[in-house]
């Protein structure tokens, strides 16, 4: 991969005064907007030859929008490709080939981190493509009919894998109307295939049906599963599985009271969580009661469940503590009670003079979250900021209150706004907690805007970045522990790039990740990032030192 920078060509203006008095009562003339010139290019190949027609597409990596558009390019006859007008910030880039896969990819999606500079052309962004492996199979019920539309899902098999976390889902595919399924595109590797729904509610997909989870060749228990490998361009065929007899669902039923009146409470919604050993486990039915209070859920399993509020624009009320088991038959009249919540309330503060930027704090909402300290879920409520920056969260339940801003359509605050710090009665508080019913006043969130641009590049010495390694950087503000920034993705060059923070001093810390063989200890720098202007920095590791605590 190398780079080269473009130089901008000075504009000549001409100055028309003796017009000016002519236009005097006209807006001014706005500043003309700099297109961006930076690119990336490359070549795409299959088996050493040309892969002409290949759509590679590229999107920014801290995008939050997942309907943000792609900016893409098709490959020519030489396999070339070219993306150009892209301002100046880190991308994704990443071939759109069904059934094939780049060599040299790290994970599913492919994808090559690239840092474009201004106005910067990043050359030989290349992939190699190679046929992805494909596995095949039928999957019938008890009597060996056909499953169709039915998920299957394939695990891949990590030997450092926890074994007592789920299995990490590589791909899916569904079955057709021959109860045969194909999934493609896989990477190389080990994995194990499984179809129905899982106990533990991992999936919320509902095309499990009502089928037990077996993996092949006919295990409930992963670790009794079968390991399927796959090399490139290979094909496991046969891999069946046959489902058994369908599992016999419930329904519940009841209303939702409120606990102090009696009176039913109307459009309320909550959600179920399965409390499998000693955890909660979401599942896909949810509740929601009508005019009268009343509401139906359907398709439960036996077990034990509890009910977790969803926030509810502002209700006052929360759901007390709701367990309940389903065993053999539907559950009726299950009651629901609702009682007064806790409530947070205050104002947020954009911490900046610019009326440009203080004129977003009504685009800004607020969301809490409670968890609840018995495990069984917990409340959430949301507020959208008036406009003389006061909100209030109700519906709470006890415990300690975590909050965070949004858009007003996203669960991500525009870009360049976060949390700096929360007070509580004038006093820095890492967080609030609230009790039963409690109104809690006198809360000040802080929001800070940057416009301020780190930009970066990690150099090695006395060695190279192992095979299947990878750059890891934090930044944080010192002293202030619950900021939380994003950390910026790292390309090939060791470039990388964090747009939208706000002035002041950051400690960067760079590790090297994910290989194993022993490793440097963090390298950290001191840096300050002032508004509006793009602060570079330059961090080395030495390879020659490597950290003992690393076997």
């Amino acid at each position: 991969m190398r780079s080269s920078a473009r130089s901008a060509v000075p504009a000549v203006l001409t100055l028309l005064c003796l017009a000016a008095p002519l236009f005097a009562q006209s807006p001014p003339k706005q500043p003309a907007v700099k297109t961006p010139h930076g690119s990336v290019s490359g070549r795409v190949t299959l088996k050493d030859k040309p892969a002409p027609g290949v759509v590679v597409g590229l999107k920014r990596t801290d995008s939050t929008n997942p309907y943000d558009q792609f900016s893409k390019a098709t490959t020519d006859n030489e396999g070339v490709y070219r993306i150009t007008n892209l301002a100046a910030g880190s991308y994704q880039v990443l071939p759109a080939v069904p059934g094939y896969i780049a060599s040299d990819a790290s994970n599913q999606r492919q994808a090559s981190i690239v840092v474009v500079g201004e106005d910067e052309n990043i050359d030989d962004v290349n992939f190699t493509l190679v046929r992805g492996g494909v596995i095949t199979g039928k999957i019938t019920d008890a009597d060996g009919k056909p499953m169709i539309q039915m998920q299957v899902t394939v695990y891949r098999v990590d030997d450092k894998q926890d074994p007592q976390r789920p299995p990490y889902a590589e791909a899916n595919g569904q079955t057709d109307d021959r109860g045969i399924y194909r999934i493609f595109g896989l990477n190389p590797g080990k994995f194990k295939v499984a179809a129905g729904r899982r106990e533990d509610g991992g999936n919320f997909n509902t095309s499990g049906g009502n089928y037990k989870q077996i993996f092949h060749p006919d295990a409930t228990d992963v670790a009794k599963a079968m390991t399927i490998e796959i090399g490139e361009g290979g094909e496991a065929k046969n891999i069946d599985i046959s489902l058994g007899r369908a599992q016999q669902t419930f329904s519940i039923s009841g209303r939702v009271i409120n606990s102090e009146t009696g009176a039913p409470v109307p459009d309320m919604y909550f959600g179920l969580q399965r409390i499998i050993g000693d955890r909660p486990a979401s599942v896909a039915s949810t509740i929601s009661s009508n005019l009268r209070g009343d509401f139906v859920a359907e398709g439960l399993l036996p077990g034990k469940y509890s009910v977790m509020q969803f926030a509810n624009g502002g209700n006052e009320l929360r759901v007390e503590t709701t367990i309940f088991e389903v065993i053999d038959q539907d559950l009726t009249d299950l009651t629901i009670r609702l009682t007064k919540g806790a409530s947070v309330s205050g104002f947020v503060i954009i911490e900046s003079e610019d009326k440009a930027v203080r004129s977003k704090l009504t685009e800004l909402r607020l969301q809490g979250f409670v968890q609840s300290t018995a495990g069984t879920g917990g409340s959430g409520a949301a507020a959208q900021v008036a406009p003389d920056g006061s909100f209030r969260l109700s519906g709470l339940q006890s415990g300690t209150l975590n909050v965070s801003i949004g858009g007003m359509s996203s669960p991500y605050p525009p870009k360049g706004f976060s949390i700096s710090r929360i007070e509580l009665n004038g006093a820095v508080t890492p967080r609030v907690e609230v009790r039963d019913a409690e109104n809690v006043t006198g809360v000040r969130i802080f929001i800070s805007y940057g416009s301020g641009t780190l930009r970066g590049v990690i150099n090695l010495e006395n060695g190279t970045l192992p095979p299947g390694a990878r750059y890891a950087v934090r930044v944080l503000r010192p002293n202030e522990n619950n900021m939380y920034l994003r950390p910026p993705a790292v390309d090939a060059r060791g470039h990388f790039v964090m747009d939208g923070l706000p002035a002041g001093n950051y400690e960067i810390s760079v590790s090297i990740a994910g290989a194993n063989v022993r490793m440097p200890l963090p390298v950290k720098r001191l840096v300050t990032v002032t508004e509006a202007s793009i602060t570079d920095v330059a961090i080395t590791i030495d390879m020659g030192a490597q950290s003992p605590a690393n076997p």
